[in-house]
């Protein structure tokens, strides 16, 4: 270029705010832009301030200013005081010839996904294709589902817009570009009340999105305009985003985003369940999906009495890595297998106890948290000795909740997070 591009920005700009109510001259300048292949409505989208002039890439800014200057006569934004004459003849050239300027239509298929479940599938996508299907005006922003817009006053009276942070925007931009940007995840929610948005086709692990279906963007939205000002400057990033496609009505969509949008510091406890570094992490997962404690596990360090929880993640962890010590997926898989069935048992057994009434139990200690780790002592006995599971209530009946020695340390001042008092118990029921 000649000269700066940010003059360029702001004469082009002053020369839209102009002419951005004159219907007229809009549709002629589409119709310029159309023969190089720019979609239309991209000269109305940048007038609505949908899309910013400083995020174009450099050859399509040249042509906008090309088109615009050729229906107006505004020498201000004559692409000629600012491009040499090569470039301009390679701007018309690249983006006639270019796919990434074409319209993308629905419907669009989307390869190598996988599906959670009817609502739910994940992929991975370049971020130039999410930016061409922004370009396509595919993508909208629903904002009954996000953050509360700003509102702009327009000829048309007040419109609501995005409410963009410029800033973090820029930031994620130039990250892309450096290559510096660690790749995540941007949600799209596919809906429709007339037809089917999703189609899901299990062998070829393709996923079509329908005609007809709306796309909204319920994650990811400064994320998304940075990689259009990324594209913009670059055109041939290379960078893959993960993809997650949901298919939810407002309501769910309004509670997913709400739900993403809850910060709060990741208690160690739950990291710790996350990872799943141990082998005995994996055993509490699966007692966590496959009995009726499903819900009764915590992830904190306490239990909440009010959720009817009876015992935390780390307490059985432990207990399971002391008494059964896994050393391999194959032994934790094993020793998963025969907990699983001792605690639908145990569970089953003392129903109300564990399942429908716990808060009526809690100074009886059958359900107090290090009692669990009491359990799995038990469990393994049962094991050792092939004792049948339909004896587990007569080996519990036998207990004395209310002994002194096992008071002392469901009582220890210490806690249940106490590594000793946890020692105490496994070793009391040995």
């Amino acid at each position: 270029m000649y000269r700066d591009r940010k003059k360029l920005e702001e004469e082009l700009k002053n020369v839209i705010d102009e002419i951005k109510h004159k219907r007229k001259v809009l549709e002629q300048i589409n119709w310029e832009l159309k023969k190089y292949n720019i979609p239309n409505g991209t000269i109305n989208s940048i007038a609505r301030g949908d899309d910013r002039i400083a995020s174009l890439d450099s050859p399509l800014l040249c042509l906008i200013c090309l088109a615009v200057y050729t229906i107006t006569g505004i020498q201000s934004i004559s692409p000629y005081e600012y491009y040499s004459d090569r470039e301009i003849e390679l701007s018309q050239k690249n983006l006639g010839t270019s796919n990434r300027f074409h319209l993308l239509q629905l419907p669009i298929q989307l390869a190598d996904v996988t599906m959670i479940d009817l609502e739910n599938y994940i992929t991975k996508i370049k971020m130039s294709y999410l930016v061409q299907m922004y370009h396509s005006q595919l993508i909208t922003y629903d904002y009954e589902t996000q953050r509360s817009p700003k509102f702009k006053r327009t000829k048309n009276g007040v419109v609501p817009v995005p409410d963009i942070n410029k800033k973090s925007v820029e930031d994620i931009s130039d990250h892309m570009l450096r290559e510096t940007y660690l790749s995540d995840m941007l949600t799209l929610n596919v809906y429709s009340t007339d037809v089917e948005p999703l189609h899901y086709n299990e062998k070829t692990k393709t996923l079509t999105i329908n005609s007809r279906a709306t796309i909204s963007i319920l994650d990811g939205f400064h994320r998304l305009q940075g990689g259009v000002r990324a594209v913009a400057i670059n055109p041939d990033l290379g960078l893959e985003m993960i993809l997650s496609v949901r298919s939810y009505d407002t309501d769910s969509a309004k509670k997913y985003f709400g739900q993403i949008n809850t910060i709060n510091v990741v208690k160690p406890q739950r990291l710790k369940e996350l990872k799943s570094q141990k082998y005995s992490d994996i055993v509490v997962r699966d007692l966590q999906k496959k009995t009726d404690l499903k819900g009764k596990i915590a992830s904190s360090s306490k239990i909440s009495e009010v959720a009817g929880q009876l015992t935390t993640f780390d307490i059985l962890s432990y207990a399971i890595d002391k008494v059964f010590d896994p050393k391999t997926t194959l032994e934790a898989k094993e020793v998963s297998s025969y907990l699983v069935d001792f605690f639908n048992y145990l569970t089953g057994l003392f129903a109300q106890e564990f399942i429908m009434n716990p808060n009526e139990y809690r100074k009886d200690y059958i359900n107090h948290p290090l009692m669990f780790a009491a359990y799995i002592r038990i469990a393994k006995d049962f094991k050792d000795q092939q004792t049948d599971l339909n004896k587990i209530k007569a080996r519990i009946d036998k207990i004395d909740f209310h002994n002194r020695e096992l008071l002392e340390i469901l009582e220890d001042r210490r806690g249940i997070n106490n590594n000793r008092n946890r020692n105490a118990m496994i070793h009391y029921f040995s």
